[in-house]
């Protein structure tokens, strides 16, 4: 169980590195700066991959919430081993980075309306709008993605707690390893749970803190 969560563990460490190497590299030195840190035209290619890369890294995040939660499933409701080898973990973490690649080229250059991009007079990324286009990406991809990454954990994680609940009765039954090995998975659960929601609180707030009207004095807010 443990070996196949730390590679679950690893596909979010891994493209939090990668975001962590952008905002240092990128974004802070623009905020700093009120500027690119290239001169037109490399300005415009180097975003466009920074801020692709960025939304890919978003998206893989998103889906490691669903993945995790399906984990902490079957090592403390079904507590099936054979389900969780290393071979069906590594497949199921290349489907994720696929996945999210997939979503990021079509939010990024499928729909016609928006990509995402770093604005640095406010200190964060925001949809690209076009006058008198819909942000068909937001309501067709990326609201629906995030809601059902925090949705999804959410059921799993309500259907681990009911189980727990109904079965602490019958711990006791069993052996002392088999007990210990038990609560160690539930604390990694509730510390995963803890995460999902972050990542709730997270996207929300990407989401409700733009329509707050922007003045000279708030622009803060969006970063």
């Amino acid at each position: 169980f443990q070996s196949s969560m730390y590679i679950l563990y690893l596909q979010q460490l891994f493209t939090d590195l990668i975001l962590l190497v952008i905002f240092m590299c990128n974004c802070a030195p623009m905020v700093i700066i009120q500027n690119y840190i290239f001169p037109y035209p490399m300005c415009t290619t180097v975003s466009l991959i920074m801020d692709s890369l960025n939304n890919y890294c978003w998206y893989n995040n998103s889906l490691s919430q669903v993945s995790i939660a399906l984990n902490r499933l079957v090592a403390t409701v079904l507590f099936r081993p054979s389900l969780l080898t290393s071979n069906v973990t590594i497949g199921l973490a290349a489907f994720q980075h696929l996945l999210a690649i997939s979503m990021m080229a079509a939010s990024q250059f499928g729909f016609p309306c928006c990509r995402i991009e770093f604005d640095y007079s406010i200190y964060s990324y925001r949809d690209a709008m076009i006058p008198g286009r819909t942000n068909t990406a937001w309501f067709y991809l990326k609201l629906p993605a995030q809601i059902a990454c925090s949705a999804i954990p959410f059921i799993i994680y309500c259907i681990i707690l009911i189980s727990v609940r109904a079965t602490s009765g019958r711990l006791v039954l069993q052996s002392v390893v088999l007990r210990k090995r038990r609560r160690q998975e539930l604390k990694f659960t509730a510390q995963f749970a803890g995460l999902a929601i972050l990542y709730t609180a997270t996207w929300t707030s990407f989401f409700f803190f733009p329509l707050i009207k922007v003045t000279t004095e708030n622009t803060w807010l969006h970063g």
